[in-house]
């Protein structure tokens, strides 16, 4: 039984960080963009890339295919 109480407890504590995580995001004005390299999904091992809060880690777009280009031959 302590076991199904330590992975209850982790589960709250979990869905309370990514409320405040959510709460954060939703209040950021995304003012600092940049392109990165992330997870499709939280368990997928394919990468995509987006355009994405410097401030807050929010996925906020799609780069354009300048800004794609730009990424992927590091400049």
């Amino acid at each position: 039984m302590a076991k199904f109480k330590k992975v209850a407890s982790l589960i709250e504590k979990k869905r309370i960080i990514s409320k405040e995580i959510d709460d954060l995001q939703n209040n950021c004005e995304h003012l600092n963009k940049i392109i990165k390299s992330i997870k499709e999904n939280e368990d997928s091992s394919t990468f995509i890339v987006r355009c994405v809060c410097r401030d807050c880690e929010k996925i906020i777009g799609m780069p354009t295919t300048q800004e794609l280009n730009k990424y992927l031959n590091g400049r």
